[in-house]
């Protein structure tokens, strides 16, 4: 009796067996997915938190200042040109002209062969962007150009190495008054 029952459902039994083999097929490889998908994104974490990365830590005003920056020749450059000893000056004796000269060392340093404006799909290598993203407003360019014209230099063609640090610092601090970044 039980083999005439299957041979006449012979055809939904087939199709139940093959459902039931499809969805675990389908299950197994969800579970491998997720577990491969979670075996990268725990790969990627690792290695990015194995990257050295640079740690801004806020400091109180005793903290040494060669301590803040990591360039030491721009700390030594900062405290010659201010009369300070690298070894003792503190936070409390930096004023806000002082990081911005620090600040235009550092751009000559690392950024001194970016052109001053931005290229064509160029990204983030250049003065103005990086004006753009300090200063958070689109005005680097125009703060650039009348810049330049007023100081006799060729906006589209010359790169950051083609200004002094004090160039940079009064760029720095038009950008910043000509903006609507919050000044304290």
């Amino acid at each position: 009796m039980m083999r005439k029952k299957f041979k006449q459902h012979k055809t939904a039994a087939v199709a139940v067996a093959a459902a039931l083999c499809v969805t675990a097929a389908a299950g197994t490889l969800a579970v491998y997915g997720q577990n491969a998908a979670e075996k990268q994104v725990k790969e990627t974490a690792e290695e990015k938190l194995s990257q050295e990365e640079a740690v801004y830590i806020p400091w109180d005003e005793d903290t040494l200042y060669k301590e803040t920056v990591e360039n030491q020749d721009i700390v030594k450059q900062v405290c010659e040109k201010y009369g300070l000893d690298p070894n003792s000056a503190t936070m409390k004796d930096i004023t806000r002209e002082m990081r911005n000269y620090e600040e235009a060392l550092w751009l000559l340093d690392e950024m001194g062969e970016k052109p001053l404006l931005m290229e064509k799909g160029e990204g983030m290598d250049s003065l103005e962007t990086y004006i753009g993203d300090v200063y958070a407003f689109d005005g680097g360019k125009q703060v650039l150009e009348s810049y330049c014209r007023e100081h006799g230099l060729h906006a589209k063609s010359a790169r950051i190495k083609d200004l002094t640090a004090e160039d940079l610092v009064a760029i720095g601090e038009i950008a910043y008054n000509t903006s609507e970044h919050p000044k304290n």
